[in-house]
């Protein structure tokens, strides 16, 4: 039997989204912008289906842009000024790429260093934009792993050059994305808006905490409420 989210919009023909959670509810369905032919458990009731890659392109595109040209210093301005784009969705896993971009644009704009002396560089922020595309969408509900939390572990990664042969850089990103996914974890309607803003702020606490990195902020109500119907008002923290 297929769950579906009564609230979840099909943004080809309206209808309901479908996410299956069984093995038998995946279906073989051509993306309706790129044609390619996936595996996929999220469609709508019609048969509609978008795959990540053309859900995403146009914000992805709007982050590096506006991120490589950017002088915003306050990260959750930044963010902001980005979802508010026409065409930046109120969901998607371009939310998975917008947290490392701007929490790494937002310390290169404050002209903080990374731990080994380096400059924060446009190649460290498109390198983060390229790790998180990578973050399929669904991955909170599917997998445990809100794609968000896991951007804030991209970016402490790039920031202090973790890889996978580091011991405290690595051991740093991973507590980094923990943190993030513990304040996500809050027995709340997902809302891609709200798992940006609690992983922004839980990097800035870490960037304080271990590095002594104080970034100038200012965390406003969230705008997007009203275009959000399954927003959660008063029961969120960022309402």
């Amino acid at each position: 039997m297929m769950k579906e989210n009564k609230s979840d919009k099909c943004e080809i023909c309206g209808k309901k989204l479908i996410y299956g959670t069984k093995t038998e509810d995946y279906k073989e369905l051509n993306c309706q912008f790129c044609g390619k032919r996936f595996n996929s458990n999220i469609f709508c009731e019609a048969g509609h289906y978008i795959c990540d890659s053309c859900h995403s392109k146009g914000p992805i595109e709007i982050i590096e842009r506006i991120c490589e040209e950017t002088n915003i210093k306050d990260p959750f301005k930044l963010a902001d000024v980005i979802m508010k784009h026409p065409n930046f969705k109120v969901y998607g896993p371009e939310h998975h790429v917008l947290t490392p971009a701007v929490i790494l644009t937002s310390l290169k704009n404050n002209n903080i260093k990374k731990p080994d002396g380096n400059d924060i560089t446009i190649f460290d922020i498109k390198e983060a934009i390229r790790r998180a595309s990578k973050i399929p969408g669904g991955w909170c509900g599917f997998y445990g792993s809100c794609g968000a939390g896991i951007g804030s572990g991209v970016a402490i990664s790039i920031f202090t050059g973790a890889t996978p042969s580091t011991d405290y850089p690595r051991t740093l990103a991973n507590q980094m994305t923990s943190r993030s996914l513990s304040k996500i974890a809050d027995n709340l309607e997902h809302c891609c808006k709200r798992s940006v803003r609690l992983s922004i702020l839980e990097a800035l606490n870490f960037l304080k905490e271990k590095f002594n990195i104080k970034l100038p902020y200012i965390c406003k109500k969230c705008y997007f409420s009203s275009i959000n119907d399954k927003c959660e008002k008063e029961e969120c923290p960022i309402f």
